[in-house]
């Protein structure tokens, strides 16, 4: 009896054994591996649980990567002055009544004045830690503490300060991608301590062999602070540029033009001319804006000076003018200063004798009829604009140099004809000044008895009857004195 239940439990414990070795190999085929088994064995009642051997991480190196990191630490100690600007800006005069073709002054003053707005010591380190990710996978949980470590005597450097230094601007590193994370950290020296050492640990969370746990290179570097603070400034200067708006029709021009730059406070002027070009009964304003530009900010402040501008209303043309038809049959009408029997230039001729000289083709007298009518309109108070006065006096020069017999069509003709139509315009009341109302000219030419053109023009009967140039003529014309050319 005995040896039937002996039998029988053996063939129980058999057939158990051979269920739990067709478990392991269900385990082990379904990608347990060692840990299906461990599973299976840690389930079995009165069993123990049985760790798997760990040949190397195997499966975790093949999705894991690894990381190399450099560091640099410089020690600073700094006196940090920052500096702050302000501007003003005046004029004077602050107002001008310029008429038409009339200029003023004025005198800016720009002052520039500097101040202390803070001033710092600071002491620490700063430096750059560079991370490279030597693997093939991409980073995960990239993080970096630095530890500022105090030196004393032969001991081992013991931790002074730690900080974490910021990642967001590169927080994963690709395969092969390398990435310098700067830091600085500020801290008081400790007293009778010069030696310090960095140390940065460096970790990521997929490190070959290290997955899940945060892991990585931790380089180091020993720095110094100086013996001395080292003075630094911020905005210790500022340059200032000037900018005018000269409004239309003037022209402004100032005697410097910028720019200026300031190291400390200070005042700079300069003078400007303003003239009125073409403004008539207007007021305008002529805007100055002074900017400061500080040199490591670059923040700016700007300043203005305003100057008022009145332009009264321009004088009206006064007179008027009358033709040198006219002219020629009214000697008793000329002006002061101006005589009939005047020689004019070198002509031969009198001013009367040239208005009855008919051109036939010669510039010299169709310039000449005009040139003397624009003169005795100007003597009786007409206005002669600009450019009537300017072609008069060219008109003037041209009769100095030349006298009768220039053919029309010659170079020198035709600057006689062009300016001859000015003065001709201005004359007919084309330029301007009114023609005078009421008035008419004589004839064309003088009257005649019967058929027979008189030898004496009207108004000149009392003239000799020798012709100009002969014996009973005057040595010098009347009104000639001191070599009058008209």
């Amino acid at each position: 009896m005995r040896t039937s239940w002996m039998r029988a439990g053996m063939a129980l414990g058999i057939a158990a054994l051979a269920l739990i070795l067709l478990a392991m190999g269900t385990a082990w085929a379904a990608g347990g591996g060692s840990s299906g088994l461990a599973a299976v064995v840690s389930g079995w009642v009165g069993g123990d649980t049985i760790v798997p051997m760990n040949h190397g991480n195997q499966g975790q190196g093949q999705s894991g990567t690894s990381i190399e990191a450099h560091k640099t630490a410089e020690g600073f100690w700094t006196h940090v002055i920052t500096y702050d600007w302000s501007i003003t800006k005046t004029v004077s005069p602050d107002d001008l009544t310029l008429a038409l073709g009339e200029s003023g002054e004025v005198t800016y003053w720009i002052t520039a004045t500097r101040h202390v707005a803070a001033e710092v010591e600071t002491a620490g380190v700063r430096g750059t830690i560079c991370v490279t990710n030597t693997g093939a996978v991409t980073t995960t949980g990239l993080a970096i503490t630095d530890v500022v470590e105090v030196k004393t005597g032969s001991g081992q450097p013991q931790p002074f300060i730690t900080v974490t230094v910021n990642v967001s601007a590169k927080p994963v590193l690709n395969p092969g991608e390398t990435y310098c994370y700067p830091y600085q950290i500020p801290f008081k020296p400790s007293s009778g301590v010069h030696q310090y050492r960095n140390h940065a640990i460096v970790t990521i969370l997929n490190h070959s062999g290290h997955l899940g746990e945060p892991f990585g290179p931790e380089p180091k570097a020993d720095f110094s602070l100086p013996e001395h603070p080292i003075t630094v400034t911020i905005d210790a200067s500022a340059t200032v540029t000037d900018t005018e708006h000269c409004p239309s029709g003037f022209t402004c021009t100032p005697s410097e033009t910028g720019p200026w730059t300031f190291h400390d406070s200070d005042t700079v002027s300069f003078h400007k001319t303003i003239t009125n070009e073409a403004v008539c009964d207007a007021t305008s304003v002529l805007h100055n804006i002074a900017t400061l530009t500080e040199s490591d900010t670059h923040e700016t402040r700007t300043a203005e000076a305003v100057v008022h501008l009145t332009a009264p209303p321009c004088p009206v043309a006064g007179g008027c003018v009358l033709t040198q038809g006219f002219w020629k049959t009214h000697p008793d009408a000329w002006p002061e200063g101006h005589h009939p029997n005047d020689l004019f230039f070198s002509s031969g001729k009198t001013w009367m004798e040239v208005l009855w000289t008919a051109p036939r083709g010669d510039a010299y007298y169709i310039l000449a009829h005009q040139y003397i009518a624009a003169a005795l309109n100007a003597a009786a108070d007409a206005s002669m604009p600009d450019e009537v006065q300017d072609a008069f006096e060219d008109a003037t020069a041209w009769f100095e140099t030349h006298s009768p017999g220039v053919h029309a069509s010659s170079s020198d003709g035709q600057t006689a004809i062009h300016l001859a139509e000015i003065l001709a315009a201005f004359n007919e009341g084309r330029m301007g000044v009114p023609h005078c109302e009421g008035v008419e000219a004589g004839p064309a030419n003088p009257p005649k008895r019967g058929s027979q053109r008189p030898e004496t023009p009207p108004g000149l009967e009392n003239r000799p009857e020798s012709p100009p140039g002969q014996e009973h003529r005057p040595s010098t014309p009347p009104g000639q004195g001191k070599g009058k050319g008209k």
